[in-house]
């Protein structure tokens, strides 16, 4: 069963996607701040991290930092799921971070947002 851990704050937001991973049969984690998504991300090793940039405890850029830095985790891809509509910081996260699989706006419908994961983890991103 492959581990995902979603990194995010809003509840209404981990319970939508806490159940859509379950119902497909992912062991799902979830972190509710850049401090917990961290420890989280060294110690569990997902296979997958669904990432939201606005966190509390220093943000998503933190953790992308921090798992960069570690063999333990700088292998791990990352699925950015944020509400930020900012092209410049998208192009530049982008090109830093070889590990971020996709970059996913808020709202984005479930399916697509599976068929994004799914991708991912089976190496057939489109």
């Amino acid at each position: 069963m492959k581990k995902i851990l979603i990194i995010e704050d809003d509840e209404a937001i981990i319970n939508s996607l806490t159940k859509l991973l379950a119902n497909s049969d992912f062991e799902v984690m979830v972190a509710k701040d850049s401090y917990q998504g961290t420890k989280f991300a060294y110690e569990e090793r997902p296979d997958l991290i669904i990432l939201d940039l606005m966190l509390p405890a220093g943000g998503g850029l933190s953790i992308l930092k921090n798992i960069k830095l570690s063999v333990k985790t700088n292998q791990i891809p990352v699925v950015i799921l944020t509400g930020l509509r900012d092209e410049e910081l998208k192009k530049k996260i982008m090109s830093e971070n070889e590990n971020i699989s996709a970059y996913v706006e808020k709202p984005v419908e479930l399916d697509k947002l599976m068929g994004i994961i799914n991708g991912v983890l089976t190496g057939k991103q489109s």
